[in-house]
């Protein structure tokens, strides 16, 4: 019924053997090709290190599970937020497109239905996508965030029955989304061409309100808060150092255990980018050797034996596509041949930039032994349909799920594989089509 994909304590740890044990009855509406994923959204799930449940459907698109929980948790589920604590059985029916929707029966069902509500921060918070951008001046910004966080703040007070720690972090939560909606007006006001966006022009409107900013947020560096995934979103933001010179949040500092969540966050990030190379090898160990918690050392081990597994030399994971029939296509298939995998989505702006280069890389090697395997990660398949036939592109496209790719460590996009004949790994982030050392890669190895 479910696959667990990675967890930092082991699965028989004595924690976990005592641990309460979370039940969820679910159903999925709306889902398409979306993954169909429950996941932690705890500090060490930012680097792909928490609890992450692949959801096994029915023909209903229902679904049960069942799980040991220490501690409350947030959880995501597509685009709905939840929080989870240990021993919760809980009833809901979510719904992909309108999280809104969420329909939640058992522990902690008002808590749930509340977190339905919540304001998306990648949208502009209270902004919605700019919607709410009404006028060229931030007095209207104000009003609504103020109106939203009272409004926000009313339906938080009703919940009696939730923990401490849930009233706290989302009590903080508001003070996110009203600074990221104010924070946020300089990019949506260029959207409705008020101004021409640039950093100068962004650092010269939130000066005006740069008291609010202040005031808003002060007292917030506190490392409870890291306990949210919004708080760990916005410390970027609040050590910026052109808002700090501006005058805006220029009190504000990393504690010790955030500054060491920054530097993991920093190698994670090269580690998804380019792999285990010979210098990310060198940087976990001078990591893993310098004056850093055991709990971040850890975290950087485990990353460090995932991404072996993708060294060159070693045997290449067998994953299965569809084409545009759904007909199965593995990618074992292509052993025999050097294998060429470009991984994109239609909504990729660097994915289609790079197509034309793929494109020329299969006229220039058409009677060689390699085999060009374009394979989209689109969700919406319908979007991915009429984009190929928009480009003439049907004949040889192939589709998955992006979190069948999950051994591959495919976190962005573009990203391209390079695979030998023999079925083992070359590089799997190899360069991009229009980069020369694709072609002497190709060269090399046909």
């Amino acid at each position: 019924m479910l696959f667990l994909f990675a967890s930092l304590v082991n699965a028989c740890s004595p924690a976990e053997e005592t641990a309460p044990m979370v039940q969820i009855n679910g159903k999925l509406i709306n889902w398409g090709n979306a993954s169909k994923i429950l996941k932690s959204e705890d500090i060490k799930s930012d680097f792909g290190l928490g609890l992450t449940f692949l959801l096994d459907t029915n023909d209903e698109q229902e679904f049960q599970l069942k799980f040991p929980l220490t501690t409350g948790t947030y959880f995501s589920i597509g685009r709905n937020k939840l929080y989870i604590e240990p021993g919760d059985i809980l009833t809901m029916t979510v719904d992909y497109r309108d999280p809104e929707n969420g329909f939640f029966v058992g522990d902690g069902e008002k808590r749930q239905q509340y977190l339905s509500g919540v304001a998306f921060p990648k949208s502009g918070s209270y902004l919605a996508g700019g919607s709410q951008v009404k006028e060229n001046s931030y007095e209207h910004v104000l009003r609504l965030a103020e109106v939203k966080t009272m409004e926000r703040q009313a339906l938080l007070d009703k919940l009696t029955d939730s923990s401490a720690d849930f009233i706290q972090l989302e009590s903080m939560r508001l003070k996110l989304d009203y600074l990221n909606t104010i924070l946020s007006f300089p990019v949506y006001g260029s959207f409705k061409d008020y101004w021409e966006f640039s950093e100068v022009k962004k650092i010269e409107i939130l000066t005006e309100v740069k008291g609010v900013l202040n005031l808003a947020s002060k007292g917030i560096m506190q490392d409870m808060n890291m306990a949210h995934p919004n708080f760990r979103d916005m410390i970027l933001t609040f050590g910026d150092e052109r808002l700090k010179t501006a005058g805006i949040f220029n009190e504000f500092k990393l504690t010790g255990f955030m500054s060491e969540y920054d530097a993991m966050g920093a190698f994670v990030t090269q580690l998804q980018s380019f792999g285990l190379t010979q210098e990310m090898q060198q940087l976990s160990e001078e990591f893993i050797n310098g004056n850093h918690s055991d709990e971040y050392k850890e975290m950087v081990q485990l990353k460090v034996d995932e991404y072996a597994a993708l060294k060159l030399g070693a045997p290449a994971f067998d994953v299965v596509f569809e084409d545009t029939d759904k007909n199965e296509v593995p990618l074992s298939n292509y052993k025999g041949k050097l294998i060429y995998v470009d991984l994109w989505a239609t909504w990729c702006g660097p994915c289609i930039a790079e197509l034309p280069a793929f494109k020329q890389l299969v006229k220039d090697y058409a009677d060689k032994n390699i085999a060009f395997v374009p394979v989209s990660i689109d969700t919406d398949l319908e979007a991915w349909h009429k984009f190929l036939a928009k480009n003439n592109m049907h004949d040889t496209e192939l589709v998955i799920n992006r979190v069948y790719l999950d051994e591959y460590k495919v976190i962005t996009i573009p990203r391209y594989l390079l695979i030998d004949k023999d079925f083992n790994i070359i590089n799997v982030f190899a360069p991009v089509p229009s980069d020369p050392e694709t072609r002497k890669l190709i060269d090399q190895y046909l």
